[in-house]
């Protein structure tokens, strides 16, 4: 609530390394549809379990880390899409709140698959990747992609800036949504410039951090 109230476009639920569970995920889902923000939530791994209870708790769409394959991708996609497209199972308790219309014969036009392309498997199968029915948005995760390329975290080294650069353009040739994660302000004003469609901006735990020391350092100074 308070992140929609600052302003934000949108939010993104963390179940894969955020501290919160099972019902953080559904209070967090509960709070983003009444302040009408939409929500995404990462689940922990490519699972159909997972991702069937994100989008029944209400989740607009799921990010899933670590696909590797086209293979992997296309699983996912199954996993978010009712029949015929996919394999997702009937219940979606709280995500028919408020929706108009029939919603298992219209969940499939909005509800969001979006895979991260974080692995050199990901990256070498793009093209499959966004030519996929169903994947709508692609996420890229700038330190996981780091290790992956360099073998070290290093999201300003050529071969990560190269790659996320070939990432925003197949994704426009394609006409697939660019979501990308961005450590800090620094390094997120460049891709509002490029054109990403969504930039997600540090963490709550990071902002907390640091305002905490912001805070701090503002007090100390004034009274030194």
């Amino acid at each position: 609530e308070m992140i929609e109230q600052s302003g934000w476009d949108c939010v993104s639920i963390d179940q894969q390394h955020g501290l919160g569970g099972y019902e953080a995920m559904v209070q967090c889902l509960i709070s983003a549809q009444s302040s009408n923000m939409p929500a995404l939530v990462r689940v922990a791994e490519n699972d159909l379990g997972l991702v069937g209870r994100a989008l029944d708790a209400g989740a607009q769409g799921v990010i899933c880390p670590l696909i590797t394959t086209v293979e992997d991708a296309e699983a996912f996609v199954q996993a978010v899409k009712f029949p015929p497209r996919g394999h997702r199972s009937w219940g979606p308790y709280r995500a028919r709140l408020g929706h108009d219309g029939d919603y298992f014969t219209t969940a499939n036009d909005w509800t969001i698959a979006c895979p991260q392309i974080e692995t050199k498997g990901a990256l070498a199968s793009l093209d499959e990747i966004l030519a996929l029915d169903g994947v709508d948005m692609v996420c890229v995760g700038p330190n996981d992609l780091s290790v992956a390329l360099t073998g070290r975290l290093d999201i300003h080294a050529k071969e990560v800036e190269d790659a996320v650069t070939l990432i925003l353009r197949k994704c426009r040739e394609m006409s697939v949504m660019g979501l990308i994660f961005a450590n800090d302000v620094d390094y997120a004003k460049p891709l509002v410039a490029a054109g990403w469609n969504v930039v997600a901006v540090g963490s709550d735990a990071g902002w907390f951090s640091k305002t905490a020391a912001d805070v701090k350092r503002e007090v100390t100074e004034s009274g030194s």
